[in-house]
């Protein structure tokens, strides 16, 4: 069995301070940005939402990245 991947369009998400609740936890919100293209670099991808977080109102608390890929068995 040949099982074959294929790296498809992903997703970063901006993790943004939201404050804190009553008992002093952190609170989070998220704001997602998809059509990622594959061949896109971890360095351009981050360049770009550095930008992006400059313009947030709240502080950025996480940068995260999400690929997906379509596995196929070429059997």
């Amino acid at each position: 069995m040949a099982i074959v991947s294929t790296e498809l369009e992903g997703k970063v998400t901006l993790v943004l301070n939201n404050g804190v609740d009553g008992d002093g936890n952190t609170l989070t919100k998220s704001k997602s940005f998809s059509k990622l293209k594959p061949e896109a670099t971890d360095e351009d991808i981050y360049s770009v939402i550095s930008g992006m977080a400059s313009l947030q109102e709240k502080p950025v608390v996480a940068v995260r990245k999400t690929e997906e890929y379509d596995l196929v068995d070429q059997a």
